[in-house]
Protein backbone atom coordinates (compact mmCIF):
# COMPACT_ATOMS: atom_id res chain seq x y z
CA UNK A 1 0.00 0.00 0.00
CA UNK A 2 0.96 3.66 -0.25
CA UNK A 3 1.73 5.35 3.05
CA UNK A 4 3.60 8.41 4.23
CA UNK A 5 6.47 7.84 6.64
CA UNK A 6 8.72 10.27 8.50
CA UNK A 7 12.42 9.96 7.76
CA UNK A 8 13.73 13.34 8.98
CA UNK A 9 13.30 15.48 12.07
CA UNK A 10 10.93 18.41 12.48
CA UNK A 11 8.47 19.60 9.86
CA UNK A 12 10.31 18.81 6.63
CA UNK A 13 8.30 15.66 5.76
CA UNK A 14 10.10 15.09 2.47
CA UNK A 15 9.80 11.57 1.08
CA UNK A 16 13.15 9.97 0.29
CA UNK A 17 11.85 9.07 -3.16
CA UNK A 18 8.72 9.95 -5.18
CA UNK A 19 5.47 8.59 -3.86
CA UNK A 20 4.19 5.91 -6.27
CA UNK A 21 0.96 6.65 -8.06
CA UNK A 22 -2.22 4.87 -7.06
CA UNK A 23 -2.32 1.29 -8.30
CA UNK A 24 1.30 1.28 -9.49
CA UNK A 25 3.43 -1.69 -8.50
CA UNK A 26 6.42 -0.79 -6.36
CA UNK A 27 9.88 -2.04 -7.29
CA UNK A 28 10.54 -2.89 -3.64
CA UNK A 29 7.32 -4.69 -2.76
CA UNK A 30 5.01 -7.15 -4.50
CA UNK A 31 2.03 -5.82 -6.42
CA UNK A 32 -0.27 -8.21 -4.56
CA UNK A 33 -0.13 -9.56 -1.02
CA UNK A 34 -2.11 -11.97 1.13
CA UNK A 35 -4.68 -10.05 3.21
CA UNK A 36 -3.89 -10.09 6.92
CA UNK A 37 -5.89 -12.15 9.40
CA UNK A 38 -8.06 -9.79 11.46
CA UNK A 39 -8.41 -10.70 15.13
CA UNK A 40 -10.53 -9.58 18.08
CA UNK A 41 -12.80 -6.58 17.62
CA UNK A 42 -10.58 -4.97 14.98
CA UNK A 43 -11.60 -3.62 11.60
CA UNK A 44 -9.43 -3.39 8.50
CA UNK A 45 -10.27 -0.17 6.67
CA UNK A 46 -9.42 1.12 3.25
CA UNK A 47 -8.85 4.81 3.97
CA UNK A 48 -10.43 7.38 1.68
CA UNK A 49 -9.67 10.56 3.64
CA UNK A 50 -7.47 11.67 6.51
CA UNK A 51 -7.42 15.09 8.14
CA UNK A 52 -4.68 16.99 9.95
CA UNK A 53 -4.65 18.48 13.45
CA UNK A 54 -2.37 20.88 15.33
CA UNK A 55 -1.31 17.98 17.57
CA UNK A 56 0.28 16.39 14.48
CA UNK A 57 2.73 19.29 14.35
CA UNK A 58 3.62 18.83 18.02
CA UNK A 59 4.35 15.15 17.47
CA UNK A 60 6.54 15.92 14.46
CA UNK A 61 8.54 18.40 16.53
CA UNK A 62 8.82 16.48 19.79
CA UNK A 63 9.20 12.78 19.04
CA UNK A 64 12.20 11.49 17.05
CA UNK A 65 11.39 9.37 14.03
CA UNK A 66 14.42 7.10 14.57
CA UNK A 67 13.44 5.50 17.89
CA UNK A 68 13.56 1.67 17.60
CA UNK A 69 9.82 1.33 18.25
CA UNK A 70 9.00 4.32 16.04
CA UNK A 71 11.30 3.94 13.08
CA UNK A 72 9.81 5.52 9.93
CA UNK A 73 6.43 6.16 11.59
CA UNK A 74 3.27 7.07 9.70
CA UNK A 75 1.60 10.29 10.97
CA UNK A 76 -2.07 11.16 11.24
CA UNK A 77 -4.97 10.68 13.68
CA UNK A 78 -8.21 11.20 11.75
CA UNK A 79 -9.60 8.80 9.17
CA UNK A 80 -12.64 7.97 7.09
CA UNK A 81 -12.76 4.72 5.14
CA UNK A 82 -14.62 1.59 4.15
CA UNK A 83 -14.60 -1.67 6.15
CA UNK A 84 -12.92 -4.40 4.09
CA UNK A 85 -12.61 -7.03 6.83
CA UNK A 86 -13.75 -7.51 10.43
CA UNK A 87 -12.43 -9.59 13.31
CA UNK A 88 -14.53 -12.30 15.01
CA UNK A 89 -15.17 -10.07 18.01
CA UNK A 90 -16.93 -7.36 15.99
CA UNK A 91 -20.69 -7.18 16.47
CA UNK A 92 -22.18 -7.76 13.01
CA UNK A 93 -25.19 -5.66 14.01
CA UNK A 94 -22.84 -2.68 14.39
CA UNK A 95 -20.35 -3.06 11.52
CA UNK A 96 -20.19 -5.16 8.38
CA UNK A 97 -17.95 -5.22 5.33
CA UNK A 98 -18.76 -2.24 3.12
CA UNK A 99 -19.73 0.17 5.90
CA UNK A 100 -18.16 3.64 5.71
CA UNK A 101 -16.83 4.63 9.13
CA UNK A 102 -14.86 7.50 10.67
CA UNK A 103 -12.93 8.15 13.84
CA UNK A 104 -9.56 8.99 15.35
CA UNK A 105 -6.64 6.92 16.55
CA UNK A 106 -5.40 7.23 20.11
CA UNK A 107 -2.17 9.03 20.98
CA UNK A 108 -0.40 5.75 21.80
CA UNK A 109 -1.09 4.38 18.31
CA UNK A 110 0.35 7.44 16.59
CA UNK A 111 3.27 7.70 19.02
CA UNK A 112 4.28 4.15 18.12
CA UNK A 113 4.05 5.01 14.44
CA UNK A 114 0.63 3.73 13.38
CA UNK A 115 -1.00 6.70 11.64
CA UNK A 116 -3.92 7.29 9.31
CA UNK A 117 -1.98 8.58 6.28
CA UNK A 118 -1.95 5.14 4.70
CA UNK A 119 -4.23 3.32 2.29
CA UNK A 120 -5.12 0.62 4.83
CA UNK A 121 -5.52 0.89 8.58
CA UNK A 122 -6.22 -1.70 11.28
CA UNK A 123 -8.28 -0.11 14.05
CA UNK A 124 -10.41 -1.16 17.03
CA UNK A 125 -14.13 -0.98 16.32
CA UNK A 126 -14.51 0.94 19.61
CA UNK A 127 -12.83 3.96 17.97
CA UNK A 128 -15.19 4.34 15.01
CA UNK A 129 -18.76 5.28 14.14
CA UNK A 130 -20.70 4.81 10.93
CA UNK A 131 -20.80 7.86 8.71
CA UNK A 132 -24.38 9.18 8.64
CA UNK A 133 -25.79 9.41 5.14
CA UNK A 134 -27.42 12.83 5.55
CA UNK A 135 -27.34 15.93 7.74
CA UNK A 136 -30.36 15.51 10.00
CA UNK A 137 -33.60 15.14 8.10
CA UNK A 138 -32.61 17.62 5.42
CA UNK A 139 -31.48 15.01 2.91
CA UNK A 140 -28.11 16.60 2.08
CA UNK A 141 -25.36 13.98 1.86
CA UNK A 142 -22.56 13.84 4.44
CA UNK A 143 -19.37 13.39 2.40
CA UNK A 144 -16.25 11.56 3.52
CA UNK A 145 -14.18 14.73 3.49
CA UNK A 146 -16.70 16.35 5.84
CA UNK A 147 -16.99 13.31 8.11
CA UNK A 148 -13.25 12.85 8.63
CA UNK A 149 -12.96 16.09 10.58
CA UNK A 150 -16.24 15.75 12.44
CA UNK A 151 -15.55 12.26 13.76
CA UNK A 152 -11.84 12.86 14.25
CA UNK A 153 -9.95 14.84 16.88
CA UNK A 154 -11.79 18.12 16.18
CA UNK A 155 -15.35 16.83 16.46
CA UNK A 156 -14.66 14.62 19.45
CA UNK A 157 -12.85 17.47 21.21
CA UNK A 158 -15.82 19.78 20.64
CA UNK A 159 -18.11 17.17 22.20
CA UNK A 160 -15.75 16.74 25.16
CA UNK A 161 -15.71 20.50 25.75
CA UNK A 162 -19.49 20.63 26.01
CA UNK A 163 -19.47 17.63 28.34
CA UNK A 164 -16.86 19.30 30.55
CA UNK A 165 -19.13 22.33 30.94
CA UNK A 166 -21.21 20.14 33.27
CA UNK A 167 -24.61 21.17 31.90
CA UNK A 168 -26.79 18.18 32.67
CA UNK A 169 -29.50 18.40 30.01
CA UNK A 170 -30.34 19.99 26.69
CA UNK A 171 -32.99 22.11 28.41
CA UNK A 172 -30.36 23.57 30.72
CA UNK A 173 -28.33 24.88 27.76
CA UNK A 174 -31.18 27.20 26.79
CA UNK A 175 -30.03 30.78 27.19
CA UNK A 176 -26.50 29.99 28.37
CA UNK A 177 -24.10 32.69 27.19
CA UNK A 178 -20.95 31.22 25.63
CA UNK A 179 -17.84 32.59 23.95
CA UNK A 180 -15.80 30.39 21.59
CA UNK A 181 -12.28 31.76 21.13
CA UNK A 182 -11.07 30.61 17.71
CA UNK A 183 -14.56 29.89 16.39
CA UNK A 184 -13.50 29.66 12.74
CA UNK A 185 -10.95 26.88 13.37
CA UNK A 186 -11.35 23.11 13.12
CA UNK A 187 -12.68 22.59 16.65
CA UNK A 188 -14.27 26.01 17.06
CA UNK A 189 -16.71 25.84 14.16
CA UNK A 190 -18.03 22.44 15.30
CA UNK A 191 -18.30 23.59 18.91
CA UNK A 192 -20.19 26.72 17.81
CA UNK A 193 -22.72 24.56 15.97
CA UNK A 194 -23.20 22.21 18.94
CA UNK A 195 -23.72 25.04 21.43
CA UNK A 196 -26.11 26.86 19.10
CA UNK A 197 -27.98 23.62 18.36
CA UNK A 198 -28.44 23.01 22.09
CA UNK A 199 -30.01 26.44 22.52
CA UNK A 200 -27.13 28.49 23.90
CA UNK A 201 -26.29 32.07 22.86
CA UNK A 202 -22.90 31.88 21.16
CA UNK A 203 -20.29 34.50 20.32
CA UNK A 204 -17.19 33.52 18.36
CA UNK A 205 -13.87 35.28 17.90
CA UNK A 206 -12.17 35.46 14.54
CA UNK A 207 -9.82 37.85 12.74
CA UNK A 208 -10.90 37.95 9.10
CA UNK A 209 -13.89 38.59 6.88
CA UNK A 210 -13.82 34.94 5.81
CA UNK A 211 -13.84 33.89 9.45
CA UNK A 212 -16.74 36.22 10.21
CA UNK A 213 -18.81 34.63 7.44
CA UNK A 214 -18.01 31.13 8.76
CA UNK A 215 -18.88 31.97 12.37
CA UNK A 216 -22.18 33.43 11.22
CA UNK A 217 -22.98 30.33 9.12
CA UNK A 218 -22.32 28.14 12.16
CA UNK A 219 -24.79 30.13 14.25
CA UNK A 220 -22.49 32.42 16.23
CA UNK A 221 -22.33 36.17 16.72
CA UNK A 222 -19.01 37.60 15.57
CA UNK A 223 -16.34 39.19 17.74
CA UNK A 224 -13.48 40.32 15.49
CA UNK A 225 -10.34 40.51 17.61
CA UNK A 226 -8.58 42.67 15.01
CA UNK A 227 -11.35 45.25 14.91
CA UNK A 228 -11.61 45.23 18.71
CA UNK A 229 -8.03 45.27 19.98
CA UNK A 230 -7.41 44.39 22.75
CA UNK A 231 -10.35 42.02 22.53
CA UNK A 232 -10.48 41.51 26.31
CA UNK A 233 -11.44 45.15 26.81
CA UNK A 234 -14.20 44.79 24.22
CA UNK A 235 -15.48 41.67 25.97
CA UNK A 236 -15.56 43.59 29.24
CA UNK A 237 -17.74 46.25 27.64
CA UNK A 238 -19.92 43.69 25.84
CA UNK A 239 -20.53 41.41 28.83
CA UNK A 240 -19.84 43.67 31.79
CA UNK A 241 -23.51 43.76 32.83
CA UNK A 242 -24.64 40.27 31.81
CA UNK A 243 -21.58 38.06 32.00
CA UNK A 244 -20.80 34.84 30.18
CA UNK A 245 -21.48 31.38 31.57
CA UNK A 246 -18.62 29.76 29.66
CA UNK A 247 -15.53 30.68 27.69
CA UNK A 248 -14.29 27.89 25.40
CA UNK A 249 -10.72 28.59 24.32
CA UNK A 250 -9.79 26.79 21.09
CA UNK A 251 -6.99 29.19 20.13
CA UNK A 252 -4.93 29.63 23.29
CA UNK A 253 -5.01 32.99 25.09
CA UNK A 254 -3.58 33.42 28.55
CA UNK A 255 -4.74 37.04 28.63
CA UNK A 256 -8.31 35.99 27.91
CA UNK A 257 -8.29 33.84 31.05
CA UNK A 258 -6.43 36.36 33.22
CA UNK A 259 -8.91 39.12 32.33
CA UNK A 260 -11.95 36.79 32.44
CA UNK A 261 -13.41 38.17 35.73
CA UNK A 262 -14.45 41.19 33.67
CA UNK A 263 -16.81 39.13 31.47
CA UNK A 264 -17.14 35.61 32.96
CA UNK A 265 -19.52 34.89 35.84
CA UNK A 266 -18.05 34.05 39.23
CA UNK A 267 -19.41 30.50 38.91
CA UNK A 268 -18.54 30.34 35.19
CA UNK A 269 -15.93 28.07 33.60
CA UNK A 270 -13.01 28.77 31.29
CA UNK A 271 -12.40 25.59 29.26
CA UNK A 272 -9.24 25.35 27.13
CA UNK A 273 -7.74 22.78 24.78
CA UNK A 274 -4.44 24.59 24.11
CA UNK A 275 -1.49 23.46 26.23
CA UNK A 276 1.20 25.58 24.57
CA UNK A 277 4.89 24.73 24.36
CA UNK A 278 4.83 22.93 27.73
CA UNK A 279 2.04 20.64 26.48
CA UNK A 280 -0.28 21.87 29.22
CA UNK A 281 2.00 21.75 32.26
CA UNK A 282 2.52 25.52 32.61
CA UNK A 283 -1.11 26.62 32.04
CA UNK A 284 -2.39 23.85 34.34
CA UNK A 285 -0.16 24.96 37.22
CA UNK A 286 -0.63 28.69 36.59
CA UNK A 287 -4.36 28.70 35.98
CA UNK A 288 -5.78 25.75 37.90
CA UNK A 289 -3.42 25.11 40.83
CA UNK A 290 -2.22 28.61 41.72
CA UNK A 291 -4.41 30.09 44.48
CA UNK A 292 -5.86 33.57 44.23
CA UNK A 293 -3.71 34.86 47.10
CA UNK A 294 -0.63 34.01 44.99
CA UNK A 295 -1.95 35.87 41.96
CA UNK A 296 -4.27 33.24 40.53
CA UNK A 297 -7.38 34.21 38.56
CA UNK A 298 -10.61 33.66 40.55
CA UNK A 299 -12.37 31.62 37.89
CA UNK A 300 -12.64 27.85 37.27
CA UNK A 301 -10.14 26.65 34.66
CA UNK A 302 -10.21 23.31 32.82
CA UNK A 303 -7.55 22.08 30.41
CA UNK A 304 -8.68 19.12 28.31
CA UNK A 305 -6.82 16.21 26.76
CA UNK A 306 -8.92 14.12 24.40
CA UNK A 307 -8.71 10.34 24.53
CA UNK A 308 -10.68 9.21 21.44
CA UNK A 309 -13.25 6.58 22.26
CA UNK A 310 -16.63 5.05 21.68
CA UNK A 311 -18.61 7.52 23.79
CA UNK A 312 -17.38 10.67 22.07
CA UNK A 313 -17.28 9.38 18.48
CA UNK A 314 -20.83 7.99 18.72
CA UNK A 315 -22.01 11.27 20.28
CA UNK A 316 -20.76 13.10 17.18
CA UNK A 317 -22.80 10.76 14.99
CA UNK A 318 -25.92 11.33 17.06
CA UNK A 319 -25.52 15.12 16.84
CA UNK A 320 -25.17 14.92 13.05
CA UNK A 321 -28.22 12.68 12.71
CA UNK A 322 -30.27 14.99 14.94
CA UNK A 323 -29.23 18.04 12.90
CA UNK A 324 -27.49 19.74 15.83
CA UNK A 325 -24.31 19.71 13.74
CA UNK A 326 -25.38 20.95 10.32
CA UNK A 327 -22.15 21.04 8.35
CA UNK A 328 -18.57 19.89 8.21
CA UNK A 329 -16.32 22.80 7.34
CA UNK A 330 -13.43 21.86 5.04
CA UNK A 331 -10.65 24.38 4.43
CA UNK A 332 -9.36 22.40 1.46
CA UNK A 333 -8.65 18.91 0.14
CA UNK A 334 -5.09 17.95 -0.80
CA UNK A 335 -4.10 14.85 -2.73
CA UNK A 336 -1.92 12.21 -1.05
CA UNK A 337 1.13 13.49 -2.94
CA UNK A 338 0.51 17.02 -1.60
CA UNK A 339 0.82 16.21 2.10
CA UNK A 340 3.70 18.64 2.68
CA UNK A 341 1.57 21.49 1.28
CA UNK A 342 -1.32 20.39 3.50
CA UNK A 343 0.89 20.55 6.60
CA UNK A 344 2.13 23.97 5.53
CA UNK A 345 -1.48 25.16 5.35
CA UNK A 346 -2.18 23.74 8.80
CA UNK A 347 0.94 25.36 10.23
CA UNK A 348 0.06 28.76 8.75
CA UNK A 349 -2.73 29.22 11.28
CA UNK A 350 -5.00 30.54 8.52
CA UNK A 351 -7.03 27.40 7.86
CA UNK A 352 -10.79 27.84 8.19
CA UNK A 353 -12.13 24.40 9.03
CA UNK A 354 -10.34 21.12 8.44
CA UNK A 355 -7.29 20.45 6.27
CA UNK A 356 -8.15 17.15 4.52
CA UNK A 357 -5.98 14.72 2.56
CA UNK A 358 -7.51 12.40 -0.04
CA UNK A 359 -5.72 9.09 0.56
CA UNK A 360 -7.52 6.95 -2.03
CA UNK A 361 -10.74 6.78 -4.00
Amino acid sequence: MRAWTLNSAGLTLSPSHPLPSAGAASSTSPSATTPPTITGNNLLLKIAHASLNPVDLHILRLFPHWLPFRRNPTPGFDFCGRVVSAGPGVDANEFTVGDVVSGALGAADVFWGKGSLAEYLLVSSSLVAKKPKTWGAGGKEVTGQEAVGLFGIAGQTAVLMTQTAGVSSAADWKGKKCLVNGASGGVGNILTQILKGKGAEVWGTTGSAEGEELVTRCGGKVVNYKTHNPVTEHLGRLFGEEKLDFVFDCAGSQEMFTKSPGYLKTEGKFISIVGGASQGVVPYIRNKLRPVWLGGTPRAFELLLLIPGKKTVREVGMLVEEGVIERGVVDGVWEMEELVKAYERLGSGRAKGKVVVRVSE
